[in-house]
């Protein structure tokens, strides 16, 4: 039996190098928890206007520290400009979500991006004639992607609803490591994503379960050699939607297997993994 000097030497060394060293860490923890999920005014970001009688919509959320200028707007310009075939004759719009305010700070950006899409969702659900969303997400951007999907789906599950994650993030509130990979794919009709898997933040190098996942990796070239693997998707996937090469749900019927099955790159999580 220990004696009570001995006991209380030992009850000293735990309280100076254990718990009081952790105390910090779990103050600052707490702090960030709390602010991540801080209670926030989205409405001027997920208010916007939609024009009147939209049957379709496609919108596309930036990364982390990022705006819409780096890709999101080139995006739905060129899809505004040059539908695809399938869409022809269909009203629609075109919105590149501008949500800086809330992705600078990686504290925030999964949880303020996620509860931002769920308010365009249901923003979207009561429009009386829309009938599909294209919900396009890049980096800490999936999770708007993500919570516009859940929104809408929420309030008219009858909505189409296809997610696009390009080089996704998947660490929610700084916590959750894997919530990205287990949710993505999991709300939409169809999933499609774009990886490098040079990348090394997770969820952005490998295949999504849920998701028709493509691995871009090796179809850089050297005119693109500028594009750094975690916004490489993003030019990719402009590049890919100039040549017709990205699947599109709505009104695609089988075409959209076609699209599938004559895609640039390897398709990862198929039992027919290809090479084009």
């Amino acid at each position: 039996m220990l004696k009570p000097y001995k006991k209380q030497l030992i009850r000293l060394f735990w309280y100076w190098l254990v718990l009081i060293p952790g105390i910090p860490f779990i103050l600052t923890s707490l702090g960030l928890f709390i602010y991540a999920y801080w209670p926030r005014d989205l409405s001027l970001t997920s208010q916007f206007k939609i024009n009147n009688n939209i049957e379709y919509i496609t919108l596309s959320a930036h990364g982390v520290n990022d705006s819409p200028a780096s890709w999101s707007n080139e995006l739905q310009q060129l899809m505004l400009l040059s539908p695809a075939k399938q869409l022809m004759g269909v009203t629609q719009q075109n919105y590149s979500i501008d949500w800086q305010r809330y992705s600078n700070n990686v504290f925030i950006c999964s949880v303020a991006g996620k509860k931002l899409g769920i308010e365009i969702g249901k923003h979207l659900a009561i429009q009386p004639n829309l009938k599909a969303i294209h919900a396009i997400g890049h980096s800490c951007g999936a999770f708007v992607a993500l919570g516009i999907c859940e929104g809408a789906k929420s309030i008219n599950p009858q909505l189409t609803v296809q997610t696009t994650y390009l080089d996704p993030v998947s660490v929610y509130s700084g916590v959750f490591w894997h919530y990205g990979i287990k949710h993505f794919g999991t709300c939409s009709d169809f999933s499609d994503g774009y990886i490098d898997t040079r990348d090394t933040v997770p969820g952005s190098n490998q295949a999504l379960p849920y998701v028709y996942t493509f691995d871009v990796t090796h179809q850089q070239t050297e005119k693109d050699i500028q594009y750094p693997p975690h916004a490489w998707p993003t030019r990719f996937y402009i590049n890919a939607y100039k040549a017709n090469q990205v699947p599109l749900l709505y009104k695609a019927n089988i075409a959209i297997t076609e699209q599938l099955n004559k895609g640039q790159s390897v398709l990862l999580n198929s039992p027919n993994v290809h090479n084009n």
